[in-house]
């Protein structure tokens, strides 16, 4: 009886834990990039439209996170579309979109993260448009607190993702080749 015990007493904890789910979470736009990017176009009646973004080759679009699978940065987006969406909607917000504006790609370069010790994102984006062809890469480490459980590590790590998306942004936005992507 002790040995069935022995076995069953793990499978049931398998079980139970492979069943735990982790919260995604929505973008909340960033007042600090809103007033940087219609700092950057003060004086110019430049708007862009957010075309499309893609992952560079090598690049996980769907990254899993230690035994609980892949993970939802939002719900029904890749972190690729969520970096997209997040652009489209620091720019709407600063009034710089319109349906005939410059069109602006990106080709997310890196996107990994550590959930184990000091957790961390390292994300790296390239924005490129017609008016800026060869376009230019910004990058951000954010780092976060994780856990010793997998589930609250990965928890951890999507609750993460907003403010790493939003320092990535920064970055981009602040970048004085920004204006440039318009043609300015």
């Amino acid at each position: 009886m002790k040995l069935k015990f022995l076995f069953a007493a793990p499978l049931a904890l398998l079980v139970v834990a492979a069943c735990e789910t982790t919260s995604s979470r929505p973008y909340q736009m960033s007042t600090e990039n809103v007033l940087a990017a219609q700092q950057a176009l003060e004086g110019s009646d430049a708007k862009f439209n957010v075309g499309s973004f893609s992952a560079a080759q090598g690049v996980d679009e769907a990254p899993t996170c230690r035994a609980l699978g892949t993970i939802e940065v939002a719900p029904g987006q890749s972190p690729v579309d969520y970096i997209r969406e997040a652009l489209q909607t620091e720019l709407f917000a600063a009034d710089l979109v319109a349906a005939n504006g410059t069109a602006i790609t990106g080709v997310v370069e890196t996107l990994q993260f550590n959930s184990f010790g000091t957790g961390s994102w390292d994300v790296a984006l390239q924005l490129s448009s017609p008016a800026m062809p060869e376009g230019y890469s910004v990058s951000t480490h954010y780092e976060f607190s994780t856990s010793f459980s997998a589930i609250n590590a990965c928890q951890n790590v999507i609750d993460a993702f907003q403010p790493t998306v939003a320092s990535l942004l920064n970055a981009a936005i602040n970048d004085p080749r920004f204006a440039q992507l318009a043609g300015e």
